[in-house]
């Protein structure tokens, strides 16, 4: 099922910094330094161009990339609400091309304002792992 997605620039974002939360990706781990690991591919995507999420639990968040991509983000630590918020917000650092890990924040609206969640890794997912996915993690 297809949740709404909101989608913020960084310099857009009228947000204060504990009212926000980042997340990660997962599959093709990021380096400790934050750059995507080589696969032959490079692994970059817009902001503009998510289409829409899926968060099987408050670590794991799954977006749809265009058409067919999909890309695992896995959090450092917990996103409260992650896995029942409807709408999310993408913040990314410097640019709305994200690469690594390092340039995405994840907002997540709380009960008491919005939640900030880092991301410790972004893999960008085969064909055959997305085939794999069980349904309630399909974006």
């Amino acid at each position: 099922m297809f949740r709404s997605l909101a989608l913020v620039a960084a310099a857009t974002l009228g947000l204060s910094a504990a009212a926000m939360a980042q997340t990660e990706p997962k599959p093709q781990p990021d380096k400790p330094d934050g750059k995507a690991a080589a696969s032959g591919q490079k692994s970059c995507f817009f902001s503009r161009d998510v289409r829409g999420f899926a968060a099987p639990d408050d670590k794991t968040l799954y977006l749809r990339v265009r058409a067919k991509d999909v890309y695992r983000l896995d959090m450092k630590g917990r996103c409260p609400e992650l896995d029942w918020e409807h709408r999310i917000a993408i913040d990314s650092r410097g640019s709305s091309s994200l690469c690594s890990a390092l340039d995405i924040t994840v907002l997540v609206k709380n009960p008491i304002g919005v939640s900030r969640c880092s991301v410790e890794t972004l893999t960008r997912l085969t064909p055959e792992e997305i085939a794999a996915l069980p349904k309630k993690s399909r974006p």
